[in-house]
């Protein structure tokens, strides 16, 4: 059974989904009050953590696998799209911990703007910070539609994972 860390939490969707497939969560991560509430009715054993930027390997549990939505405000067409520059980024968090932890998959969403974000230059950051840490990545875009949802809800999902040359450890 995979073990997965859910930074970014929320209320605990990519959870229950990860769960539904068979994988075991070991940790959350989320800062808000009211989803922590959330998270603590739906997985009471659950170790959580509020602060990203507080957690590393020295503190989290195994895993095989990080997931995580990380804060799309940044790279959002509806907002002013700062990408690096607006404080609420926190991909260079994220990247830490995969660096850090070395997981045998990452799973990451995002708003598709992401890949046009800072004139594409952020996009490309992603990955090459996947890149530099030894993983390969692969993402697409799917909307909440094309999985059954009655919403279209555009969402772009990367699957990064050890590339050979740096393997799994």
């Amino acid at each position: 059974m995979l073990r997965f860390i859910s930074f970014f939490a929320g209320i605990g969707g990519f959870d229950r989904a990860l769960e539904a497939m068979g994988m075991y969560c070991v940790a959350q991560v989320e800062i808000d009050p009211y989803a922590t509430c959330v998270l603590e009715t739906h997985w009471p054993d659950v170790p959580r953590y509020r602060d990203i930027r507080r957690v590393g390997r020295h503190n989290l549990p195994p895993c095989e696998v990080l997931a995580g939505g990380f804060p799309c405000q940044p790279h959002s067409l509806a907002g002013s799209r700062l990408a690096g520059a607006d404080e609420r980024d926190l991909w260079g968090e994220f990247a830490r911990l995969i660096r850090e932890i070395r997981p045998r998959y990452v799973l990451a969403e995002n708003v598709p703007g992401l890949r046009s974000s800072a004139g594409g230059r952020f996009f490309t950051t992603v990955l090459r910070d996947l890149a530099q840490a030894g993983y390969d990545a692969e993402w697409q875009s799917l909307s909440a539609s094309a999985v059954g949802a009655y919403h279209k809800r555009e969402r772009l999902w990367i699957v990064a994972y050890p590339n050979r040359k740096h393997g799994w450890s």
